[in-house]
């Protein structure tokens, strides 16, 4: 049973691998089809029966740890982690070398004691969006920068929540009472200017949001009145409080753009807008600048009325400002607001 497996993965791997000739690394296909198959063949029966699974549902379902020890192995004249291995055959074939990669919060390897072991499952990790690198930001442009905001524009940013309700999706947590509980945010679901559910408090420090995911347990948007646009969703993202701030995964087959007070440059005079591709990760709000900016009593130099200092907005898929049509948010068929219930 095992060898038929070890064999089928091994067959998928010949099929559907991404790397080629021409990524200049020198790493050819072959090479690194041969180094995966003596990797698998080392493997045993559950840690290959949870990487098969992860490979078959990009990610859709849960999957647990493959954890192997923290060694290269050796493709022709290099060595490759058998992580980056795994990550550039069935994720990403320009991986660099250089490029960082983040465990994700479930993973074993996030925070994990142990150094001499390191999982290895593709899915369980995520690209970072470099400061300094594609995606960039977008700055509105000085003439936007003074517009008035509408009516819709001033209630979107308004103060805390007023609702801590939920008609939709799974609750997180245990069935405590909510007078012993402590959301950490709430997320608003927008189309355009109307919104859609109510608010929906997050208690796990893991979110996720999605309209239609296997076995996926958050926010299903999917459970609202039909929408074709709001499909493209897909597995949606993740959203995760963490000790330096709050990430968020787009684990979708589109681009998400994000905007958070502490995303904006210092001394920026417009709103920064920042793409995240699938697969990458983003810290889209941080704690320590948040703190630093509140000491400081700083608010943007775009922001006119109120504002809400821990307030995230996620468009799917739609961009907003001067490089699109769209110049705000509520111009997007679907976005999320994410109202940060207390900044630590």
């Amino acid at each position: 049973m095992f060898k038929s497996k070890r064999s089928g993965l091994v067959r998928r791997l010949w099929r559907s691998r991404l790397v080629t000739e021409s990524d200049g690394r020198g790493m050819l296909e072959d090479e690194l089809a041969i180094t995966a198959h003596v990797f698998l063949k080392r493997l045993k029966e559950r840690p290959l029966e949870a990487l098969a699974k992860a490979v078959d549902a990009r990610g859709g379902l849960p999957s647990d740890c493959v954890m192997v020890p923290d060694t290269e192995l050796q493709v022709g004249d290099h060595g490759i982690s058998p992580l980056r291995l795994l990550c550039r055959l069935y994720r990403w074939s320009d991986l660099p070398l250089s490029a960082q990669l983040k465990p994700l919060s479930h993973c074993q390897s996030c925070g994990a004691v142990d150094s001499n072991k390191v999982c290895c499952n593709p899915y369980h990790y995520s690209r970072l969006c470099e400061p300094e690198s594609p995606p960039p930001p977008y700055f509105l442009s000085r003439s936007d920068e003074h517009k008035p905001l509408g009516l819709a524009e001033q209630t979107l940013i308004l103060g805390p929540p007023f609702s801590l309700s939920s008609d939709t999706g799974t609750s997180l947590g245990s069935s405590t009472t909510a007078g012993h509980r402590s959301h950490w945010c709430s997320v608003a679901y927008w189309e355009q200017r109307t919104r859609v559910g109510r608010l929906y408090p997050a208690y796990e420090p893991s979110l996720s949001i999605f309209y239609d995911l296997p076995q996926g347990t958050g926010l299903c948007l999917g459970q609202l009145h039909a929408n074709q646009i709001r499909s493209k969703i897909g597995f949606g993202i993740v959203l995760s409080r963490e000790a330096d701030g709050v990430w968020v995964y787009n684990r979708s087959q589109h681009p998400v753009f994000v905007h958070s007070p502490t995303l904006d440059p210092p001394g920026a005079r417009g709103l920064s807008v920042k793409k995240v591709m699938p697969g990458f990760s983003l810290k889209v709000f941080d704690y320590e600048r948040s703190s630093w900016m509140a000491e400081h009593d700083l608010k943007p130099g775009s922001c006119e009325g109120p504002w809400d200092p821990h307030s995230v907005r996620i468009s799917f898929v739609k961009g907003w400002g001067p490089c699109y049509s769209r110049q705000f948010i509520t111009s997007c068929p679907c976005w999320l607001e994410v109202l940060l219930n207390n900044h630590r």
